[in-house]
Protein backbone atom coordinates (compact mmCIF):
# COMPACT_ATOMS: atom_id res chain seq x y z
CA UNK A 1 0.00 0.00 0.00
CA UNK A 2 1.26 3.43 -0.88
CA UNK A 3 2.47 5.04 2.32
CA UNK A 4 1.29 8.42 1.02
CA UNK A 5 -2.14 7.25 2.06
CA UNK A 6 -1.22 8.55 5.53
CA UNK A 7 -2.32 11.54 7.50
CA UNK A 8 -2.96 15.02 6.20
CA UNK A 9 -4.51 14.15 2.81
CA UNK A 10 -8.12 13.80 3.92
CA UNK A 11 -10.56 11.05 3.06
CA UNK A 12 -10.24 11.80 -0.64
CA UNK A 13 -6.93 9.96 -0.44
CA UNK A 14 -8.78 6.87 0.79
CA UNK A 15 -11.73 7.06 -1.61
CA UNK A 16 -10.72 8.82 -4.84
CA UNK A 17 -13.47 9.59 -7.32
CA UNK A 18 -16.38 9.31 -4.92
CA UNK A 19 -19.57 10.86 -6.37
CA UNK A 20 -22.75 12.00 -4.69
CA UNK A 21 -25.94 10.22 -5.68
CA UNK A 22 -29.37 9.68 -4.12
CA UNK A 23 -30.52 6.12 -4.77
CA UNK A 24 -33.37 3.97 -3.51
CA UNK A 25 -31.16 0.87 -3.33
CA UNK A 26 -27.70 2.24 -2.56
CA UNK A 27 -24.83 0.25 -4.02
CA UNK A 28 -21.57 -0.40 -2.20
CA UNK A 29 -18.48 1.25 -3.60
CA UNK A 30 -17.83 4.95 -4.16
CA UNK A 31 -21.44 6.18 -4.22
CA UNK A 32 -22.51 8.70 -1.59
CA UNK A 33 -26.06 7.58 -0.75
CA UNK A 34 -28.73 9.40 1.28
CA UNK A 35 -29.59 7.13 4.20
CA UNK A 36 -32.06 7.38 7.07
CA UNK A 37 -30.14 7.87 10.33
CA UNK A 38 -32.29 5.21 12.01
CA UNK A 39 -31.03 2.62 9.51
CA UNK A 40 -27.48 3.20 10.75
CA UNK A 41 -25.88 2.06 13.99
CA UNK A 42 -22.45 2.50 15.57
CA UNK A 43 -19.73 -0.11 15.33
CA UNK A 44 -19.03 -1.40 18.85
CA UNK A 45 -15.38 -1.90 17.91
CA UNK A 46 -14.75 1.65 16.73
CA UNK A 47 -11.87 3.34 18.59
CA UNK A 48 -13.68 6.47 19.75
CA UNK A 49 -15.46 6.08 23.09
CA UNK A 50 -16.09 9.59 24.45
CA UNK A 51 -18.46 12.15 22.90
CA UNK A 52 -18.66 15.54 24.60
CA UNK A 53 -22.29 16.60 24.91
CA UNK A 54 -21.63 20.34 24.49
CA UNK A 55 -19.51 19.71 21.42
CA UNK A 56 -22.25 17.49 19.95
CA UNK A 57 -24.88 20.17 20.58
CA UNK A 58 -22.74 22.79 18.83
CA UNK A 59 -22.19 20.48 15.85
CA UNK A 60 -25.92 19.76 15.68
CA UNK A 61 -26.62 23.51 15.47
CA UNK A 62 -24.11 23.85 12.66
CA UNK A 63 -25.61 20.91 10.75
CA UNK A 64 -29.13 22.32 11.21
CA UNK A 65 -27.97 25.61 9.67
CA UNK A 66 -25.64 24.33 6.95
CA UNK A 67 -26.40 20.65 6.42
CA UNK A 68 -23.99 17.74 6.85
CA UNK A 69 -21.10 18.85 4.64
CA UNK A 70 -19.00 15.67 4.81
CA UNK A 71 -20.53 12.19 4.37
CA UNK A 72 -20.10 9.58 7.04
CA UNK A 73 -18.61 6.22 6.04
CA UNK A 74 -20.62 3.03 6.54
CA UNK A 75 -20.63 -0.62 5.59
CA UNK A 76 -23.58 -2.96 5.18
CA UNK A 77 -24.45 -4.47 8.55
CA UNK A 78 -22.92 -7.97 8.71
CA UNK A 79 -25.98 -9.42 10.50
CA UNK A 80 -29.01 -7.31 9.48
CA UNK A 81 -30.52 -6.66 6.06
CA UNK A 82 -31.09 -3.06 4.91
CA UNK A 83 -29.08 -1.72 7.81
CA UNK A 84 -25.65 -0.13 7.98
CA UNK A 85 -22.80 0.09 10.45
CA UNK A 86 -20.65 3.17 10.92
CA UNK A 87 -16.99 2.95 9.96
CA UNK A 88 -16.22 6.64 10.46
CA UNK A 89 -18.32 9.66 11.36
CA UNK A 90 -20.22 8.56 14.44
CA UNK A 91 -20.01 12.05 15.95
CA UNK A 92 -21.62 13.58 12.82
CA UNK A 93 -24.29 10.85 12.81
CA UNK A 94 -25.14 11.55 16.45
CA UNK A 95 -25.35 15.29 15.80
CA UNK A 96 -27.52 14.75 12.70
CA UNK A 97 -29.96 12.69 14.80
CA UNK A 98 -30.05 15.44 17.44
CA UNK A 99 -31.09 18.06 14.89
CA UNK A 100 -33.64 15.70 13.29
CA UNK A 101 -32.26 15.14 9.80
CA UNK A 102 -34.35 12.60 7.87
CA UNK A 103 -31.52 11.67 5.48
CA UNK A 104 -27.76 12.00 5.73
CA UNK A 105 -25.04 11.45 3.10
CA UNK A 106 -23.09 8.24 3.59
CA UNK A 107 -20.30 6.60 1.63
CA UNK A 108 -20.96 2.85 1.57
CA UNK A 109 -17.82 0.73 1.72
CA UNK A 110 -17.18 -2.99 1.48
CA UNK A 111 -14.99 -3.47 4.55
CA UNK A 112 -14.11 -6.33 6.87
CA UNK A 113 -13.69 -5.73 10.60
CA UNK A 114 -9.94 -5.01 10.47
CA UNK A 115 -10.24 -2.60 7.55
CA UNK A 116 -13.25 -0.88 9.15
CA UNK A 117 -11.30 -0.19 12.35
CA UNK A 118 -8.28 0.98 10.36
CA UNK A 119 -10.38 3.47 8.38
CA UNK A 120 -12.03 4.69 11.58
CA UNK A 121 -8.60 5.23 13.12
CA UNK A 122 -7.37 7.09 10.07
CA UNK A 123 -10.39 9.36 9.92
CA UNK A 124 -10.35 10.17 13.61
CA UNK A 125 -6.60 10.72 13.77
CA UNK A 126 -6.75 13.01 10.73
CA UNK A 127 -9.39 15.08 12.48
CA UNK A 128 -7.57 14.88 15.86
CA UNK A 129 -10.82 13.46 17.26
CA UNK A 130 -9.32 10.66 19.38
CA UNK A 131 -7.72 11.16 22.75
CA UNK A 132 -4.38 9.40 23.25
CA UNK A 133 -5.91 6.43 25.11
CA UNK A 134 -8.58 5.83 22.46
CA UNK A 135 -5.94 5.98 19.74
CA UNK A 136 -3.70 3.51 21.59
CA UNK A 137 -6.65 1.18 22.22
CA UNK A 138 -7.44 1.23 18.50
CA UNK A 139 -3.86 0.27 17.70
CA UNK A 140 -3.96 -2.55 20.25
CA UNK A 141 -7.22 -3.86 18.80
CA UNK A 142 -5.76 -4.02 15.30
CA UNK A 143 -2.67 -5.80 16.63
CA UNK A 144 -4.51 -8.28 18.87
CA UNK A 145 -7.67 -9.04 16.88
CA UNK A 146 -6.46 -8.62 13.31
CA UNK A 147 -2.82 -9.72 13.50
CA UNK A 148 -1.20 -6.44 12.55
CA UNK A 149 2.46 -6.15 13.52
CA UNK A 150 3.60 -2.80 14.91
CA UNK A 151 5.64 -2.22 11.74
CA UNK A 152 2.68 -2.99 9.45
CA UNK A 153 0.34 -0.82 11.50
CA UNK A 154 2.79 2.09 11.49
CA UNK A 155 3.17 1.88 7.72
CA UNK A 156 -0.59 1.71 7.09
CA UNK A 157 -1.50 4.68 9.28
CA UNK A 158 1.42 6.82 8.14
CA UNK A 159 3.26 6.98 11.46
CA UNK A 160 6.68 5.84 12.59
CA UNK A 161 7.04 2.57 14.46
CA UNK A 162 8.38 4.34 17.60
CA UNK A 163 5.25 6.54 17.56
CA UNK A 164 3.05 3.43 17.60
CA UNK A 165 5.19 1.82 20.33
CA UNK A 166 5.03 4.98 22.46
CA UNK A 167 1.25 5.13 22.04
CA UNK A 168 0.86 1.51 23.14
CA UNK A 169 2.93 2.17 26.26
CA UNK A 170 0.03 4.23 27.60
CA UNK A 171 -2.10 1.09 27.89
CA UNK A 172 0.14 -0.35 30.62
CA UNK A 173 -0.82 2.55 32.88
CA UNK A 174 -3.35 1.96 35.70
CA UNK A 175 -6.96 2.73 34.76
CA UNK A 176 -7.03 5.81 37.00
CA UNK A 177 -4.05 7.31 35.16
CA UNK A 178 -5.55 6.48 31.76
CA UNK A 179 -8.73 8.28 32.86
CA UNK A 180 -6.73 11.46 33.59
CA UNK A 181 -5.30 11.32 30.05
CA UNK A 182 -8.75 10.65 28.51
CA UNK A 183 -10.14 13.65 30.39
CA UNK A 184 -7.33 15.92 29.20
CA UNK A 185 -5.91 16.47 32.69
CA UNK A 186 -2.62 14.85 31.65
CA UNK A 187 -1.01 14.63 28.23
CA UNK A 188 0.30 11.59 26.38
CA UNK A 189 3.80 12.84 27.23
CA UNK A 190 2.95 12.71 30.93
CA UNK A 191 1.64 9.19 30.41
CA UNK A 192 4.80 7.97 28.71
CA UNK A 193 6.90 9.28 31.59
CA UNK A 194 4.61 7.61 34.13
CA UNK A 195 4.64 4.29 32.24
CA UNK A 196 8.16 3.59 33.50
CA UNK A 197 6.96 3.45 37.12
CA UNK A 198 5.27 0.74 39.20
CA UNK A 199 1.48 1.09 39.24
CA UNK A 200 1.14 2.52 42.75
CA UNK A 201 3.88 5.07 42.13
CA UNK A 202 2.40 6.06 38.76
CA UNK A 203 -1.04 6.58 40.33
CA UNK A 204 0.28 8.79 43.13
CA UNK A 205 2.47 10.87 40.83
CA UNK A 206 -0.30 11.23 38.24
CA UNK A 207 -2.68 12.64 40.85
CA UNK A 208 0.03 15.03 42.04
CA UNK A 209 0.78 16.11 38.45
CA UNK A 210 -2.90 16.80 37.72
CA UNK A 211 -3.32 18.84 40.94
CA UNK A 212 -0.13 20.86 40.56
CA UNK A 213 -0.12 21.23 36.75
CA UNK A 214 3.29 19.58 36.52
CA UNK A 215 5.16 19.51 33.21
CA UNK A 216 6.43 16.33 31.55
CA UNK A 217 9.94 17.29 32.66
CA UNK A 218 8.68 17.62 36.24
CA UNK A 219 7.24 14.11 35.98
CA UNK A 220 10.51 12.72 34.63
CA UNK A 221 12.49 14.31 37.46
CA UNK A 222 10.06 13.04 40.10
CA UNK A 223 10.02 9.58 38.50
CA UNK A 224 13.80 9.32 38.74
CA UNK A 225 13.64 9.87 42.52
CA UNK A 226 13.25 6.48 44.13
CA UNK A 227 11.54 6.01 47.50
CA UNK A 228 14.18 5.78 50.18
CA UNK A 229 14.69 2.54 52.03
CA UNK A 230 17.72 1.08 53.73
CA UNK A 231 18.00 -1.89 51.36
CA UNK A 232 17.55 0.20 48.22
CA UNK A 233 19.91 2.84 49.48
CA UNK A 234 22.53 0.20 50.19
CA UNK A 235 22.10 -1.34 46.75
CA UNK A 236 22.19 2.07 45.10
CA UNK A 237 25.42 2.94 46.84
CA UNK A 238 26.92 -0.30 45.53
CA UNK A 239 26.29 0.82 41.93
CA UNK A 240 28.77 3.14 40.31
CA UNK A 241 27.37 6.35 38.79
CA UNK A 242 27.84 4.82 35.34
CA UNK A 243 25.85 1.67 36.21
CA UNK A 244 23.15 3.73 37.91
CA UNK A 245 22.84 5.73 34.69
CA UNK A 246 22.61 2.51 32.64
CA UNK A 247 19.85 1.23 34.95
CA UNK A 248 17.91 4.48 34.54
CA UNK A 249 18.27 4.46 30.75
CA UNK A 250 17.09 0.85 30.52
CA UNK A 251 14.10 1.63 32.71
CA UNK A 252 12.95 4.49 30.50
CA UNK A 253 13.79 2.73 27.22
CA UNK A 254 11.73 -0.36 28.15
CA UNK A 255 9.03 1.55 30.07
CA UNK A 256 9.13 -0.88 32.98
CA UNK A 257 11.05 -1.52 36.18
CA UNK A 258 14.66 -2.60 35.58
CA UNK A 259 17.12 -3.50 38.36
CA UNK A 260 20.87 -3.92 37.93
CA UNK A 261 22.73 -6.07 40.48
CA UNK A 262 26.53 -5.99 40.61
CA UNK A 263 28.16 -9.33 41.50
CA UNK A 264 31.49 -9.78 43.32
CA UNK A 265 32.83 -11.65 40.26
CA UNK A 266 32.78 -8.43 38.25
CA UNK A 267 29.68 -9.31 36.23
CA UNK A 268 26.09 -8.80 37.22
CA UNK A 269 22.42 -9.39 36.49
CA UNK A 270 19.66 -7.35 34.89
CA UNK A 271 16.14 -7.92 36.25
CA UNK A 272 13.27 -6.76 34.02
CA UNK A 273 9.78 -6.75 35.56
CA UNK A 274 6.59 -7.33 33.57
CA UNK A 275 2.98 -7.29 34.71
CA UNK A 276 1.41 -9.88 32.38
CA UNK A 277 1.85 -11.81 29.13
CA UNK A 278 0.90 -8.78 27.03
CA UNK A 279 3.63 -6.67 28.60
CA UNK A 280 6.13 -9.52 28.17
CA UNK A 281 5.30 -9.59 24.46
CA UNK A 282 5.71 -5.80 24.28
CA UNK A 283 9.14 -6.02 25.92
CA UNK A 284 10.16 -8.81 23.56
CA UNK A 285 9.07 -6.76 20.53
CA UNK A 286 10.97 -3.76 21.86
CA UNK A 287 14.21 -5.70 22.48
CA UNK A 288 14.07 -7.65 19.21
CA UNK A 289 13.40 -4.51 17.16
CA UNK A 290 16.37 -2.76 18.77
CA UNK A 291 18.53 -5.81 18.02
CA UNK A 292 17.51 -5.73 14.33
CA UNK A 293 18.21 -2.00 14.16
CA UNK A 294 21.67 -2.54 15.64
CA UNK A 295 22.45 -5.06 12.90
Amino acid sequence: MNKNRGLGRGLGALFPGARAQSVAEPQAGTVVAQLAPDSIEPNRQQPRRHFDEQSLAALAQSIAANGLLAPIIVRRHPEAENRYQIIAGERRWRAAKICGLQRIPALIREAQDGEAIEIALLENVQRADLNAIEEAAGYRQLIDDHEYSQETLARRIGKSRPAVTNALRLLILPDSVQALIRDGKLSAGHGRALAALPAHRAQALAQQAARQDMSVRDIERAASERPKSSSKAARKSALSPDLADVESRLRFALATKVTLQRLPTGGGTIEIRYADDAELQRLLDCIVSRDRTAR
